[in-house]
């Protein structure tokens, strides 16, 4: 077993020596925190040492410098070669022995790989769901939810991390808002005045808040599941657009369209009348889908003085409509001239909705 995660620990550097460019230096260093956190096996609420993950950084960077060059490699299982990005095979070999093995692309076309402890496995309309505990090894970009063909990972770890962050930003200014009422309901709190709780007593009670919300993530990856109509071409851009930002901006569309869609979570949420999911919704919404999707926090003030749901319904509609009059857009122009012409407007598209809105 250690043979095997030393094998996609590799394609993990491999992947990290050729990317980690593309990140800005803040974005880096929470990167490197994170993939330090997990290679000492320590929990987001732990202590780092300044000194040990300053020398951890300097190694791995002259580990990557001697990876740059080289390519991903096959994993090598039971005397048998398999594709990295084989999921299916590696875990029909794996999850016997209460394993998980995750592959796919993240921003900017980066490869990333995780292997951790399967905690649970379930099938959620024709996907199969599986949860990831504990880690083994990861890259530097780490998502809390994956969607790869018919399978979807939900990421524990990362999502405690998430979670551990949001706790963070709570204060005097966030008194009654969506962020301290879920946290509020897990009995942490972040009261002035108030003695501070054993960071490990609250890092229990994320545990289970990650446990809870993870069903927010799965719904979501299955909406982006079920909009994938021109999905060639939408990947195809993606794959060549060559500009972070158009890229950022595209994705931030898909989101928005699988969030909105008859199968996302918005939906689920209102025909539920799911109020928790609800606020964990708005607490996660950030980012490009905030700036796409106004009418959300609008039609949020609406319902907590009228309880109609129907608010929440209307703006789930204005946001899947907005979301796809872009994607189409952007589609057509595309589709109208090929090669360069195509993508230049394209980003010049993305580009002027975005600086107004």
């Amino acid at each position: 077993m250690q043979e095997l995660v030393e094998q996609i620990r590799r394609n993990c550097a491999i992947s990290d020596a050729k990317f980690w460019g593309y990140y800005s230096i803040c974005g880096l260093l929470m990167r490197y925190r994170e993939l330090y956190r997990n290679e000492q096996g320590l929990k987001p609420w732990e202590r780092i040492e300044k000194e040990r993950i300053t020398a951890w950084i300097e190694e791995r960077e002259r580990l990557w410098k001697g990876l740059e060059h080289e390519d991903l490699q096959q994993l090598v299982i039971g005397g048998a070669a398999i594709h990295a990005f084989d999921v299916n095979r590696v875990n029909t070999l794996l999850n016997p022995s209460g394993l998980v093995y995750g592959s796919g692309y993240s921003l900017f076309g980066k490869p990333t790989f995780f292997l951790a402890e399967l905690i649970q496995r379930r099938e959620i309309y024709d996907y199969r769901v599986y949860y990831a505990g504990r880690e083994l090894c990861r890259d530097l970009a780490a998502s809390p939810a994956m969607l790869q063909g018919r399978c979807i990972y939900i990421r524990l770890e990362v999502m405690e991390s998430l979670l551990w962050d949001k706790f963070q930003e709570l204060g005097p200014g966030k008194q009654g808002s969506a962020l301290e009422e879920i946290f509020s309901l897990y009995g942490i709190t972040k009261e002035k005045g108030a003695p501070e709780e054993d960071p490990a007593a609250i890092g229990g009670k994320i545990e289970s808040m990650a446990r809870d919300i993870a069903d927010l993530f799965v719904l979501h990856e299955i909406g982006e599941a079920y909009e994938d109509d021109h999905s060639d071409a939408w990947l195809g851009f993606l794959s060549v657009c060559n500009d972070k930002h158009c890229e950022t901006y595209t994705r931030g569309i898909k989101d928005l369209m699988a969030d909105t869609s008859e199968m996302g979570p918005l939906k689920t949420i209102i025909r539920n009348k799911d109020l928790f999911l609800l606020k964990c919704y708005m607490v996660f919404l950030d980012g490009i889908r905030k700036t796409l999707f106004p009418e959300i926090g609008a039609a949020l003030r609406r319902f907590s003085e009228t309880g109609d749901w129907s608010t929440l319904e209307h703006a789930r509609n204005e946001g899947y409509r907005k979301a796809g009059a872009m994607k189409n857009t952007l589609l057509q122009l595309l589709a109208k001239e090929s090669g360069e012409g195509g993508l230049s407007a394209a980003r010049d598209y993305l580009r002027n909705v975005f600086s107004r809105a």
